[in-house]
């Protein structure tokens, strides 16, 4: 339910308000009246309304100043105001501060329904939006140290926007480690590891958490430079308070420490080096790295590793099976032992898992797919085929899956116009907002609606208009600014190209 509170100096408007209109069925709870605008203010400081429903003439504080007032604070409800006196400069001077819409007394029911409704449609379009938003953030933020963990050589454009969205300092403590085990809630995972930073001894270490496959986590450990060293006692106490989010059984292991920001992806090797080192019969303790580890690590160049990823995400199968033959190469050398070609193989799937994931695909069905093996690495001609075979078929679902990457960001760039369409809009605020390129983002736009952004916003906004102009009696000049034109020239021309008559003669019937 929406809250909403009304502000009025009548007494009798303030009851009428209540009964005009079923709240409960329009989806509001009423949580406040005030009797002037000074209450009226503390009762939105105190209550914290979706809207505010306020009468323009108000002692104390009228309307237009509480509206003000409101638009200063962290706080942004909708509103809607009314008066007894047909003055739309009222109206004029309102629309800056975003008023929802301007009734005038007495109030209609249909009207005010029509108002409800409408502000009802604004204030869930921007929750949907906004909950959007904080997915595609965490997303990024997950992907941002993905990246920076994963590449051998980031470029400095890429590393200096990393370190700076994360925070990280060139002289910070870095550590990676990884994990393999179900976590018993994944959606409680990011406030656990927050929580754990207010405990000693991790204060001042922040943990990073990123999606390495299925069922496979990792945590960037950053602490700095005066701050805890990460060593393997430190590292072993915070893997034992983190370990109570996973099911009994789960694997850990863990780089060494390092300092600066050129190390990340060398603290990423170590800790999968680690992990495919571990011995068997270690199913509790931590693998930390060992030096001798490097030997494994040399075995196979991480460029190629890289290219691997990138033609199965990619989606481009040729290249994918002209890489493969080369890794097979390396794998039918005596320095390959058949242990480190399974590991090898799984680790490669396991980070396409985690891609999967990252993309909305269901990684499990993946993983049933894959694990384990049913052939091993004793018989590389059929594993080779083996590998081909499923690689190439993930690669196909990577190339349907950008097609549905595509849908979703148009269809969030959309619920953004929805929502701001009344402002001054450009394509390249929207594309910054969602974090895409603005060419692309107009260029999927014109696919799947066949106009341009700018096209498309003015039909969106003139349909908008001629629903003003049906159900209010607001001027031309006033449904202009209502809408986003702050030219009504212009918004007079959009409006007979698109409809074939003027907005006067539309308003006539």
């Amino acid at each position: 339910m929406l809250k909403v509170v009304f502000a009025d100096d009548e007494p009798l408007m303030l009851e009428g308000l209540r009964f005009l209109v079923d709240w409960e069925e329009l989806g509001f709870e009423v949580c406040g009246e005030a009797l002037d605008g000074e209450d009226a203010l503390q009762l939105i400081y105190s209550t914290r309304p979706d809207l505010v429903i306020t009468d323009v003439r108000m002692p104390v504080i009228d309307g237009l100043e509480l509206i003000e007032k409101i638009s200063e604070s962290d706080f942004q409800p909708k509103f809607i105001i009314f008066s007894g006196y047909a003055d739309f400069e009222y109206a004029k001077k309102a629309l800056k501060y975003g008023v929802s819409n301007y009734l005038t007394k007495p109030l209609d029911e249909k009207e005010l329904t029509e108002a409800l409704q409408a502000v009802a449609r604004q204030i869930h379009a921007e929750r949907k939006l906004a909950s959007r938003r904080e997915a595609v953030s965490a997303f990024m933020q997950v992907e941002t140290v993905s990246r920076l963990l994963m590449r051998e050589n980031p470029a400095e454009e890429e590393l200096e926007a990393g370190l700076k969205a994360l925070k990280i300092r060139p002289d910070s403590r870095i550590c990676c480690v990884l994990a393999w085990g179900a976590l018993l809630d994944s959606m409680q995972l990011q406030s656990q590891v927050c929580s754990m930073n207010a405990k000693e001894p991790f204060r001042n270490i922040t943990a990073y958490p990123f999606t390495a496959g299925s069922h496979k986590h990792g945590y960037l450990l950053v602490s700095p430079q005066e701050g805890p060293v990460l060593d393997p006692k430190m590292l072993a106490s915070w893997i034992n308070e983190v370990r109570t989010q996973y099911s009994s059984h789960v694997l850990f292991s863990a780089s060494l420490e390092h300092h600066g920001v050129k190390f990340l992806n060398a603290a990423y090797n170590e800790a999968l080096a680690a992990e495919l080192c571990r011995a068997d019969s270690d199913n509790r303790g931590i693998g930390f790295f060992r030096e001798q580890d490097k030997d494994q690590l040399a075995l196979f160049p991480a460029e190629l590793k890289k290219s691997l990823l990138q033609s199965v995400t990619q989606g481009e199968l040729d290249r994918l099976s002209l890489l493969l033959s080369d890794v097979f190469k390396i794998f039918s050398t005596d320095v390959a032992s058949n242990a480190w070609i399974d590991a090898f193989l799984a680790n490669i799937k396991a980070e396409l898992l985690r891609e999967i994931d990252a993309r909305g695909g269901d990684s499990a069905v993946w993983a049933n797919k894959w694990f384990p093996p049913r052939v091993t690495a004793c018989c590389l001609p059929l594993l080779e085929r083996q590998t081909e075979e499923e690689l190439r078929e993930a690669a196909e679902w990577f190339a349907a899956a950008d097609n549905n990457q595509e849908d979703r960001i148009v269809s969030a760039a959309i619920d953004y116009v929805r929502a701001h369409y009344q402002e001054k809009l450009k394509l390249q605020d929207i594309a910054k907002y969602l974090h895409v390129n603005s060419a692309y983002l107009g260029q999927r736009i014109k696919k799947y609606y066949g106009v341009s952004f700018n096209e498309f916003l003015h039909e969106y906004r003139i349909e908008e208009a001629k629903k003003l102009l049906r159900r209010t009696d607001m001027c031309i000049s006033d449904v202009s600014g209502r809408v986003g034109y702050s030219d009504a020239d212009l918004f007079a021309a959009k409006f007979k190209a698109l409809n074939g008559v003027s907005p006067s003669v539309y308003k006539k019937g």
